[in-house]
């Protein structure tokens, strides 16, 4: 599974909104995490039509979470961002001679989606916050 560019750049827009834990500009927010302002503003909108951030207006406006930490799984963000998360389909029509391997192949497929939204669910933005997480 690859991510796409903005998934990535979602993903890290609300883990720095999680941990400034308060309203971030931005313009500030699109400079800490290398993007341009109006990438930024394209990734939000997407984020926000999933409830995942609200945006304030106004001199102290900006970008916060909409939802606790604990309440966004990585799983939610691909989701929200790409549609899905999942390994895909198999590619056009096999033929008879393989017809019964790519069924279980597809069947295989079907399998890892499921441990990969399994995962992906456990997966929270507290839970990458957390100092001892990786150690």
């Amino acid at each position: 599974m690859q991510l796409n560019r903005s998934t990535d750049y979602a993903i890290q827009m609300l883990l720095y909104l999680a941990k400034a834990g308060k309203t971030v500009s931005s313009s500030k927010l699109a400079a800490a995490i290398g993007v341009s302002h109006r990438y930024l503003l394209q990734i939000s909108a997407k984020l926000r039509a999933a409830g995942f951030i609200r945006a304030a207006h106004g001199s102290s406006g900006g970008l916060a979470l909409e939802k606790a930490p604990e309440e966004i799984s990585l799983y939610d963000v691909i989701l929200g961002m790409e549609g899905a998360a999942q390994t895909g389909d198999i590619c056009g029509i096999p033929s008879d001679e393989i017809s019964q391997e790519m069924l279980m192949l597809k069947n295989e497929y079907r399998k890892v989606d499921r441990m990969l939204e399994r995962s992906l669910k456990e997966i929270t933005l507290a839970r990458i916050l957390e100092a001892d997480f990786y150690l």
